[in-house]
């Protein structure tokens, strides 16, 4: 497996100001590779440790912010992990159309602009593009809208596989329940599973790791996954 630690490169990592692409961000600093992040916080509320890299503050659920974020990265870019997300924890008769369409916006159709945006750049360094998903994508009751969205991703990221054989490698990375705070923000009450949820730090591991594999275009980031690095430092 090749050691992403071996060569410095230039990433690009969405919803980077807290969570899940925060931990990246961390992370490909402390390996010495150069990150642009990007996320929907001002770069005053950023927290207290993130790291010294550049950050440039976008709203993906904004076409036009996502379009000058496109116009300020790098001419070239050797990875892309579009991290960011959104969604509630609440039945769709709840859900409100304005809330619908920025989970949408978000979730996929930034997604669906960035890949579209970055693919020159990708293609330059016959780079790699990690889509991150969730498990969440295989059904899950009341956060059904949040679950479609995630599960767009897989008809993007297979599309694009097939498409860009070749040229840019495409996966789309599913975590399983991760201790982000985002399901507490999304208004899911605690219960026993925020003790068996994943910590950020290791599906961020998982996510970098994962995305330098060969083989199909979708992964799973699991408790077993993340065992199995521990204890073999091989992938599940």
């Amino acid at each position: 497996m090749t050691d992403p630690r071996r060569h410095a490169r230039s990433y690009l990592v969405t919803g980077a100001s807290s969570g899940i692409g925060l931990e990246i961000v961390r992370l490909l600093a402390d390996r010495k590779h150069s990150v642009v992040a990007t996320g929907r916080r001002d770069a005053s509320g950023l927290p207290a440790h993130f790291p010294d890299v550049p950050y440039l503050s976008a709203d993906m659920a904004d076409a036009a912010q996502r379009h000058q974020l496109l116009l300020q990265l790098p001419p070239e870019l050797d990875r892309a992990i579009l991290c960011c997300g959104a969604g509630f924890y609440r039945s769709i008769s709840q859900e409100t159309a304005a809330d619908i369409q920025r989970i949408v916006e978000v979730n996929v159709v930034a997604a669906i602009h960035l890949a579209h945006g970055l693919f020159p750049r990708l293609r330059e360094c016959r780079g790699r593009l990690g889509l991150v998903g969730s498990v969440a994508r295989r059904g899950t009751a009341r956060m059904p809208v949040y679950a479609a969205s995630k599960a767009a991703l897989h008809g993007l990221a297979r599309s694009l596989s097939i498409e860009w054989s070749g040229i840019v490698d495409v996966k789309v990375l599913d975590p399983g329940p991760t201790a982000t705070g985002m399901s507490v923000a999304a208004g899911r009450p605690a219960d026993w599973l925020n003790r068996l949820m994943l910590s950020p730090a290791a599906v961020a591991h998982g996510i970098i790791e994962t995305l330098e594999e060969g083989g199909t275009f979708s992964r799973t980031i699991s408790y077993v996954h993340v065992a199995r690095r521990k204890l073999f430092g091989c992938a599940a």
